[in-house]
Formats: structure tokens, sequence, C-alpha cells
């Protein structure tokens, strides 16, 4: 992603326009004037439309929207509906055979122009090569009436991802049983990551408050993947000792998250993954770790060291990019944000108002819609052990109510 940075110092006007609350989030809709949310304003120039914060595109500048995570309950995403399954570029009988599939899967067949939220793609060979990008994440399947599959639809085939070629009717009973396997319901956990767009930004503390707030609305993972900072073990006064830690899971399975959960330590209501006195969270590690517990219910936020934010982007379901309100601050983030090159409407601006700067125009600076904002910490105040009414426990509290409004029940 590009961010545009304008400098501070023709912004002079814009300093001091009124008092800073103690928190403030935004989002959905674009930001008004007083920092709340307006779903039909136009973005100022420069910057990001603010998005919903689970709205996220795919690489190539496409807009699909990022499957729904489940929140905060854990409940089966397709529990209230037949899971939807797009069917592009057949026709005829072809498309005939595809819908008689999809239904007797016990799903249902999207429009082709609607590809959000769908669990599962059936392309047509003779649609492809595609032209538009499809959303990230999705299985696609490749369907053809000819009995013998091109070179040039495997090639194809093999550039999208897809999970099988199948001719139709002879083999009928594998699609069948593929679409019945992938539109199963299945959990997911909200996947949310922390990271610091300069040093000293306290994302770390900031992390460990977001996952003391999610503690109302169920089971909260809080993952350690900073193997440079001082370690959250020590900032939440984890024991000693206990519990799994980054040492145990290097041959984590992705069918293996309960059980990696249920043998984590536990410090007020929260599972800590941590490093302990041994190796922290590696950029091979990560990947496996997240994938695991994204499949269970709840919320896990992960603290993220910059350098790991590559190998975790691709699971999570929000970016949050905790910085200060300084010159100094806004620019290292900036050059964070070049360097990783996120899919767009994955990030999202999280202030601590240490600095001269509104949040606001830091949110404009960095192109980044803003998340929430509030003062800074008090050194005295242990994050999950000490939670206060005001300041970040609250800027932290709003956001996750946002964040489950946003999603449907």
């Amino acid at each position: 992603m590009t961010s545009t940075i304008t400098t501070h110092q023709a912004k002079t006007s814009r300093r001091g326009a009124g008092p800073a609350r103690d928190s403030e989030t935004a989002p959905v809709g674009t930001a008004g004037p007083d920092g709340t949310a307006e779903p039909n304003s136009t973005a100022r120039s420069g910057s990001a439309p603010r998005l919903g914060l689970l709205r996220a595109t795919s690489r190539t500048g496409s807009a699909p929207t990022r499957p729904p995570s489940v929140f905060p309950t854990g409940r089966d995403r397709t529990a209230h509906s037949a899971a939807r399954v797009a069917c592009i570029g057949a026709d005829g009988p072809l498309a005939a055979q595809i819908r008689d599939h999809v239904s007797a899967a016990g799903a249902q067949l999207a429009p082709e122009s609607d590809l959000s939220g769908c669990a599962l793609l059936v392309v047509a060979a003779s649609a492809l090569p595609l032209t538009a990008p499809l959303p990230p994440r999705t299985p696609v399947l490749i369907v053809t009436a000819q009995e013998e599959v091109a070179s040039s639809t495997w090639s194809a085939a093999l550039a999208l991802g897809a999970l099988a070629v199948l001719r139709l009717p002879a083999e009928s009973e594998q699609l069948l049983s593929l679409l019945a396997d992938l539109t199963r319901p299945r959990s997911r956990a909200l996947m949310l990551g922390v990271v610091a767009g300069c040093g000293g930004a306290g994302a770390s503390s900031f992390a460990a408050r977001l996952a003391g707030a999610a503690r109302r609305h169920g089971t909260v993972t809080l993952v350690d993947a900073d193997p440079r900072g001082g370690g959250l073990d020590l900032l939440v006064e984890a024991p000693d000792g206990e519990g799994a830690t980054w040492a145990e899971i290097e041959t984590l399975g992705p069918e293996d998250g309960a059980a990696l959960r249920e043998n984590l330590p536990v410090i007020d209501e929260v599972r800590l993954l941590g490093a302990g006195d041994g190796p922290g969270a590696q950029d091979v590690m990560l990947p496996r770790a997240l994938s695991a517990l994204a499949a269970l219910d709840g919320t896990v936020v992960v603290d993220l060291a910059p350098e790991l934010v590559p190998s975790a982007h691709e699971h999570l379901d929000a970016l949050l990019l905790v910085s200060r309100a300084d010159d100094h601050a806004v620019r290292a983030a900036a050059r964070r944000l070049r360097d990783w090159a996120l899919p767009v409407g994955l990030a999202h601006l999280v202030v601590r108002r240490r600095g001269p700067l509104d949040a606001r125009d830091v949110a404009e600076d960095l192109a980044l819609p803003l998340a929430a904002s509030f003062r800074d910490f008090s050194p005295a105040v242990v994050p999950l052990l000490d939670v206060r009414r005001r300041g970040a426990d609250r800027a932290a509290r709003e956001l996750l109510d946002a964040l489950a409004e946003e999603i449907p029940a």
C-alpha cells in the first residue's frame, strides 16, 4: 500500500481545533469533523475511504468483502443461512448441472455479479483465463463439459490455485462431495493483529487491553508474536513455566488449534501464547499457529513485530497500526506501510495521543481509517489486571463493540 504523507508544517491551522476526547472510534463510514462516523460523507483529499473494519480488497485493487468472521460467540458463520456458491462463466447444460449439484449439497447459488461472502467459486473451463480477480482465500473448482481436459485449462487452474478440475457429468460424484465438504458450516475466530508504527508506540500494551476488552464477548487468545519485545508474559504478569509456549508448537497442524488453546496458560480469562524464556515466534511457525487458531471460535489478538507482519497478514481480519501523534511517528509508520505492501483495507489506525498532532490528521497523513484513539497510558497500570473506565481500555471496548455490531448475528 502506498501511503500519502502531507507535511505537518502546512497544517498548523488544523492543530488545536478543539479538545481531544479520552477515546474515539470511527470504524465505519468517513470521519466527520468531530471524529465520529459519517457513512455518507466524502473522505478528504489524500485519505483512504473509511470502510468497515472487516472490509478488505485484494492486491490487484478489486474490492471484494472479506469473508465474515464469527464474533463473538463462535457460531457457525453459515448457520443462519445456506452457504453461498458462485458459478462463473457456465451456461446451458453445464450451468444447469452445477445448479443441481449446489442445491443437492444444501448450498445457495449466488449471482455471478456478487462474489462477496461466497464459500466456494465454481468456474467453467470455457471462461479461463479470467480477466477479473477473484476474492482472496476463497476455494475454487474448475468444471468442464469436455471429456478431455486441455493443457491450457490445467495451466489456468494452477494459476488460480484451484482445488480440482472436474469433468461433468463423468465426475459428478466428486463435485458433489467437494461441494458438501467446502460448504459445511465452520466456526472462525475474529483475528486482530496489533503492530507498532514506530518504537515506543505502545502496541503490546494496547494488544493486551484489546484482549481484556474482548473477554466479555467470549473466548480470547492473546498471541505474543514480537520475539524482540520484552514479552507479553511479563506485561500481563503471567505465571512462570505454565502451559504451552512457542517452543512446543513446531509440529502444530491445522487441526490442532483446540488442543493448542487448551494447553495455553490462562491469565484473567485470557489464554496467552508466549515465549517464556524460550525462542519467540518465527515467520515459519506464526502462520501455522494463526491458521490453527483461526478455525476456532472467539477472538484472537496478535501482538506483532513489524518484521512478522508479512507472514501474518493473510490470516488477519484487521491489522491495527498503533502510532503516536507526532511527525517522527507518522514518518516511521508510513515507511513500514510501504514495506509491508498490505492488501487495501486491512490496516486501520489506532492513535496514542502522545504528541502535538490531532488523531484525524495522523489518519489523513497515513491514508488509513481511524479505528480508535486514546490518551497516553498511565505507567502504573498493568493491562488486563487493572482495567480502567477511560483511556485505552475504553477505546478498546468501543472498538470491539463496533466490530460486534458490524458482523451480522
